[in-house]
């Protein structure tokens, strides 16, 4: 694990209670993996679930976080980032409070400050929400 989630408000520019990713567990030059765990708490809980919109924006805070650790490890500031599109949006299921969502976040495009990500969440094994995104770096 590189970043807990006691350090994760540094990486990222969401703040409580909009914070949707707790641990990051690799970050290179190709991709992302990072971890969360689905609380009742959380703002988009229901009916015993994470909603669709919490395992988005898990996915978009995974980019954030995996690139303000490439930004340090360069000696550069966090980066804010804005999401151009989504794009190939699937949800397969929605996964239940006290469980642990996987995030797996690979780059499949770049071109300056704008990166083509493929992104997906699993839980226990099973995909939850896979899509792709473009993600422009300020």
């Amino acid at each position: 694990m590189i970043i807990e989630k006691v350090n994760i408000e540094n990486y990222i520019p969401q703040r409580f209670p909009f914070v949707m990713i707790d641990n990051l567990i690799h970050a290179n030059e190709s991709g992302f993996l990072s971890s969360f765990l689905v609380k009742k708490e959380n703002i988009f809980s229901e009916n015993g679930y994470l909603t669709e919109p919490a395992l988005i924006e898990n996915i978009a805070q995974t980019c954030a976080a995996g690139f303000g650790f490439i930004g340090q490890q360069k000696n550069e500031g966090p980066s804010i980032g804005y999401i151009g599109s989504i794009s190939k949006l699937t949800v397969h299921q929605l996964p239940e409070y006290g469980t642990t969502i996987l995030t797996t976040v690979e780059i499949t495009n770049t071109l300056g400050n704008i990166f083509l990500i493929k992104g997906k969440n699993t839980c226990n094994e099973k995909l939850l929400v896979e899509c792709e995104m473009k993600i422009a770096l300020a």
